[in-house]
């Protein structure tokens, strides 16, 4: 299902949910019971191959060896069967057995925390709600519930409730109880067993969609499509209900912790998010230049920022960021100023100036001794997932000042130096205003696409609505832009005047679609594909033709084609096609073919072994 029928049908649903809400729960169900009849027939398709095969065992013990003598004497027809059929129960065993990822994070036993696990349990008994399993701690600000299937499509699932160590040392005690209430309130079905239950299934049917995605062999690839068919309407059908389910979970959450307190959580929640985006990670971004190694405090530096630089009208001027943002169909919890609303709270200044510093916060009185080891660990942890990024984003910085000199010390540019100079410095200056240096090269350049992009951007970041202009000149001479161009323009009108920002939204899901149309058709190579000779010059061909002999080993002859897309056939790819000097199901040939593919060609191709 692509983006615009997702959201239409969303619409319609949403309409009928409210003039019609019976009728929209039984919707509900009925999509539910679709997806119970779709695993029967996945189960029944995986197992049909296995039931096959004891029944053909049965068969030889029961006719004294007879029916082995009969396969036997079937001879070749057997061993053309007997390549799929081992997939097929391969892919069987794959299906009925698959294995869902464990929520990452540290476990955290109740020895180490007994503050939280005394709340738990009380949490627990107050909701009469399933029983946590696992609590994991991990360095994100955010909180989870997470029901992990023990036996793939059998289910039978544990709890994981996964907590944001930097979550809990932002907020009081009670608030992030009300935080914890929230999620609980998801499975513990507090407020409508319906609506738990649907919160279960939309986990397991968005983790079957995952899974199946990266399924190749052809036995699994029939249930890959139907998952990929099913899982975007039940989707779709069960949104309506997703969105309520948080008004729900809040109202959980309130129950937990006192609705102020659930208040206060969200709108710290919401300060700190926007605040971490515009202080704190800029603030660690800007050591990259001067430390080759991530920083090892990065929990410490984030409190003594908040401490430093979230002052009264710092929480203001956050809170009124994440209060502007609307609900919308590409998430099922509403906008934090709805959320507020349905507690009775305007998020105001006043009410951000209410929101004083923490004093002791939930990691300090549910943690305890523990929490300096807990923030070690989530801070080594954190060191080695930025490590790779950090290393080379310094070495990038470091090439950009040799660059920054090496114009500077030249007497005339060319228009693509005056652009690298410019990228040069956006990347090393932080208060570095590029629009008089594109001016100058677009009056120079009036074509020069990526300066067009650049100042239009920059201008409507302004709030200069000349930015506009540059961006509509861009999508007129290059169609590959209009993704990312009317995307800026969405965002500069969406508050200041939704009816362009419509427009622009239609413009971006038209070539979305369109470039969606385009890459499924270049994944597959059908037998009424158009193919013409290739137009590529003798070079090009060249370096191809040297890939091909230094990898195909086992290539007997090649071809180099030019594919023309039926979705636009001004559009086109190309396709190398060889026959392997082996069978193709031998090992070393499939590797040497894998290698083969695997190469960085000079143009894009559709490798066809």
């Amino acid at each position: 299902m692509d983006d615009k029928r997702f959201d239409a049908l969303i619409t319609r649903l949403e309409g009928v949910a409210r003039d019609n809400p019976g009728g929209y729960r039984r919707s509900v169900l009925a999509v539910t019971l679709l997806g119970f009849a779709v695993l029967g027939f996945v189960i029944l398709y995986a197992l049909g191959p296995m039931l096959l095969l004891g029944a053909f065992g049965v068969a030889v013990v029961l006719t004294g060896g007879k029916a082995l003598f009969l396969l036997l004497k079937l001879g070749k027809l057997v061993l053309v069967l007997l390549i799929p059929a081992w997939v097929m129960i391969k892919s069987s065993v794959q299906l009925l057995f698959m294995r869902f990822p464990r929520p990452g994070g540290r476990v955290l036993t109740r020895e180490e925390a007994p503050a939280l696990f005394s709340r738990l349990d009380a949490l627990q008994s107050a909701q009469n709600g399933p029983p946590i399993h696992h609590v994991m701690v991990d360095g994100e600000l955010n909180a989870a519930i997470m029901q992990h299937p023990r036996f793939g499509l059998f289910g039978w699932e544990e709890n994981y409730l996964v907590l944001g160590l930097p979550l809990l040392q932002l907020l009081t005690e009670e608030e992030a109880l009300s935080v914890i209430g929230h999620e609980y309130g998801h499975i513990s079905g507090l407020h409508g067993r319906l609506a738990a239950f649907v919160y279960r299934m939309r986990t397991t049917w968005g983790n079957m969609q995952q899974l199946s995605s990266a399924w190749k062999d052809w036995g699994s690839r029939t249930v890959a499509r139907l998952f990929q068919w099913y899982a975007p309407y039940f989707n779709a059908y069960t949104f309506v209900m997703a969105r309520q389910n948080e008004y729900e979970a809040d109202r959980a959450g309130a129950e937990a912790g006192g609705a102020q307190n659930a208040a206060n959580a969200l709108m710290r929640i919401g300060i700190i998010g926007h605040f971490e985006q515009e202080e704190f990670w800029p603030a660690v971004h800007r050591k990259i230049a001067d430390q080759p190694e991530p920083i090892a405090n990065r929990s410490a530096m984030l409190q003594e920022l908040v401490r430093q630089k979230l002052d009264a009208a710092g929480r203001q001027r956050y809170l009124a960021e994440a209060c502007a943002e609307q609900t919308g169909h590409l998430d099922t919890h509403p906008a934090l100023k709805d959320r507020l609303a349905a507690f009775g709270v305007e998020a105001n200044d006043a009410a951000a100036s209410r929101l004083l510093p923490v004093v002791k916060n939930a990691a300090e009185t549910w943690l305890g001794d523990s929490l300096p080891v807990l923030q070690q660990q989530m801070d080594r942890e954190w060191q080695e997932s930025a490590r790779k990024y950090w290393s080379e984003r310094h070495q990038h910085l470091a090439e950009c000042r040799q660059g920054l000199q090496a114009l500077a010390d030249k007497e005339m540019l060319t228009n693509d130096e005056r652009w690298e100079r410019i990228q040069f410095r956006r990347e090393l200056e932080e208060d570095y205003d590029p629009v008089p240096e594109l001016d100058e090269l677009l009056a120079r350049a009036p074509e020069y696409a990526d300066a067009l992009y650049r100042r239009g951007t920059a201008l409507l970041e302004r709030e200069d609505e000349a930015g506009i202009k540059d961006l509509e000149k861009l999508m007129q001479q290059d169609p590959e832009a209009i993704m990312p161009a009317s995307e800026a323009a969405w965002r500069f009108y969406r508050e200041r005047d939704p009816e362009r920002a419509e427009e622009y939204r239609q413009r971006w899901l038209v070539r979305s679609e369109y470039e969606d149309r385009l890459q499924a058709e270049s994944r597959t190579l059908p037998a009424d594909a158009t193919l013409a000779p290739h137009d590529l010059e003798a070079e090009t061909v060249e370096q191809i033709s040297a890939i091909v002999r230094e990898y195909g080993r086992h290539v007997k002859r090649a071809w180099l084609l030019r594919r023309l897309f039926k979705a636009d056939p001004s559009r086109h790819d190309y396709v190398l096609a060889f026959e392997t000097k082996g069978r193709a199901y031998n090992e070393k040939v499939q590797e040497a073919v894998h290698e083969l593919a695997t190469q960085p060609y000079p143009v894009r191709c559709f490798i066809v072994c």
